[in-house]
């Protein structure tokens, strides 16, 4: 499952998801029965350094650099 939620992370760099969204777009029976299904997962990758979370708790797959740009 891990690779479905890089893939729709990916679709849309930059753009933040919340772990609902996240449950709720991959597996929508799991979500209803527990509707933070994908959090530990979320949390897994982002251990791993394969997305970004920013202060407010929201996923997201950080946008490629420019040549040029400094971080």
């Amino acid at each position: 499952m891990e690779e479905e939620i890089l893939r729709l992370l990916q679709q849309a760099p930059g753009t933040l998801f919340s772990t609902k969204e996240v449950g709720k777009k991959l597996a929508r029976t799991q979500y209803r029965d527990n509707a933070n299904w994908a959090r530990p997962l979320l949390e897994e990758l982002l251990r791993r350094k394969m997305i970004a979370a920013d202060a407010n708790g929201y996923y997201f797959f950080p946008k490629p650099k420019k040549l040029g740009e400094i971080s």
